[in-house]
């Protein structure tokens, strides 16, 4: 018996992983540009591309880090590469941890490992907002 084409179970599969993919990014972007807002930049509109040449991503770490970067503003793939190395330096100082992302994979816009490198982002700076409000609150109620 011969089979044409991928099962009705793996398309619904994949069309949920798209789904799932696209609020991500949609829900990541908003956040990245929530951030930009505060210092005045213009907002990404697509997650994979506008982070690719890594100027974005070095701005929105410069905003929460409070380190000042200057990003290279060369157009080819050398100058991308050295802007998301210096974005994921940053992190690595910050103790961001990442496993398996490189500086190619956001350049070539691979959209798992960009997501992650996101998500890595927004964990480590929320999580630790979260908590300096907390400390705050209970420093406030021990007085």
């Amino acid at each position: 018996q011969q089979v044409d084409g991928p099962s009705a179970t793996t398309l619904k599969y994949q069309r949920q992983k798209d789904e799932r993919v696209d609020v991500q990014k949609k829900t990541f972007a908003k956040w990245i540009n929530s951030q930009l807002e505060k210092v005045t930049e213009a907002p990404i509109s697509d997650l994979f591309t506008d982070l690719q040449d890594g100027q974005k991503l070095l701005v929105l770490l410069e905003m929460l880090c409070g380190e000042k970067v200057k990003p290279e503003r060369g157009k080819m793939r050398v100058h991308y590469l050295n802007n998301v190395n210096k974005a994921l330096q940053i992190l690595e100082k910050n103790n961001v941890k990442l496993v398996n992302i490189s500086n190619n994979d956001i350049v070539d816009g691979s959209p798992k490992l960009t997501l992650g490198l996101v998500w890595s982002i927004i964990l480590h700076w929320q999580v630790k907002d979260v908590m300096k409000d907390m400390v705050s609150v209970d420093n406030d109620n021990n007085y």
